[in-house]
């Protein structure tokens, strides 16, 4: 289980941490600018955690098996993610929780969502099966839009505020 009071945790400490960036691998076609990144647990023949990043308590909440993958993300302004359905590429399925870390100007910052878009508050996390859905977005604003992603076994329990 995923509590709010571990997604609060996190936000609080990503707000504060200077993430190391790198490039991210995308598919040809699948934005019109680079997304940057910074990798922070993946769970592939083994787990990795990147603990230097992060406190004792986060640590210690990223532990948490359920947690399958986990990334900083940064969205240059005029970022256009093009309608793409996450691929399966982990054992099992799995579900997003997305925290908005900085949104720039919410009226530029969204993803469409079966039909509808979704406008990004700062510090309100939100759950997607994107693996399952097509689904697209952008960062129309003139400044980066930044995230705490966090992919989950679909079968896990996210407790968030509604």
């Amino acid at each position: 289980m995923i509590t709010e009071t571990d997604l609060t945790t996190l936000y609080n400490w990503a707000k504060e941490t200077n993430f190391p960036l790198k490039k991210a691998p995308t598919t040809e076609g699948y934005t019109n600018k680079d997304i940057f990144i910074s990798w922070l647990k993946g769970v592939g023949k083994t787990v990795n955690i990147r603990k230097k990043l992060m406190t004792d308590e986060v640590y210690e909440i990223f532990k948490n098996e359920d947690i399958l993958y986990a990334t900083y993300s940064l969205f240059t302004e005029g970022t256009i993610l093009k309608p793409h359905r996450d691929p399966n590429v982990y054992r099992e399925p799995y579900k997003r929780i997305q925290i908005p870390l900085r949104i720039p100007d919410k009226e530029k910052c969204y993803m469409t969502w079966k039909g509808k878009k979704i406008y990004w508050d700062e510090g309100i996390s939100q759950v997607f099966s994107v693996m399952d859905y097509i689904h697209d977005g952008g960062n129309l604003s003139n400044e980066p839009m930044e995230f705490l992603m966090i992919d989950v076994k679909r079968d896990s329990e996210v407790r968030i505020k509604k």
